[in-house]
């Protein structure tokens, strides 16, 4: 025995999708369109129906009068200008929650660094500025020593810092 397929009639639906497609393009008619009168003839209807439907929404359109246009457009401009004054309130929320984000950064920002740095911060900027001075006195000594400046009381570079043993007119500079 022969099993033949059983093609269903298209449903509403169907025939209405087909009618008006939702990306507006045509879309491929199914196989069973050329195969049944009955839904081939119902998809007719439905597509008349859809041209009924428009034309009746253009008929409206095509009696306004050039007043009713500018009304219409001046109602419209008048809705977008009240919900731009909506729109503000969210800015400035948003512009205020920055603001007050960055003030608590400012503020913070001291404490911060006392931690980081592990206390005042002083003794450190003190060790900082005495390890400057020693480089400073080492690169002069080298500047001196290029250029052939070895008449003054100077014979050597100077110590490396935290060496033992510097004399008295190195720990003055």
């Amino acid at each position: 025995m022969e099993l033949k397929a059983v093609n269903p009639h298209l449903t509403d639906a169907e025939l209405f999708t087909l009618a008006v497609p939702p990306v507006g393009e045509p879309e491929a008619l199914p196989r069973h369109l050329s195969e049944c009168f009955r839904c081939s003839r119902a998809l007719q209807e439905w597509k008349l129906a859809v041209r009924e439907i428009a034309d009746d929404d253009m008929a409206v359109l095509d009696r306004r009068s050039a007043a009713e246009w500018e009304s219409v457009e001046n109602g419209t401009i008048a809705a977008m200008r009240r919900a731009a004054g909506h729109r503000r309130a969210p800015v400035m929320q948003w512009a205020a929650s920055i603001a007050a984000g960055l003030m608590l950064g400012v503020l913070l920002l001291p404490a911060i660094r006392k931690s980081v740095s592990g206390g005042s911060g002083r003794p450190a900027a003190a060790a900082t500025a005495a390890q400057d001075q020693k480089d400073d006195a080492l690169l002069r000594d080298v500047a001196r020593l290029s250029q052939g400046e070895d008449s003054g009381s100077w014979s050597t570079l100077a110590p490396e810092p935290g060496a033992p043993g510097g004399t008295e007119e190195e720990e003055l500079l």
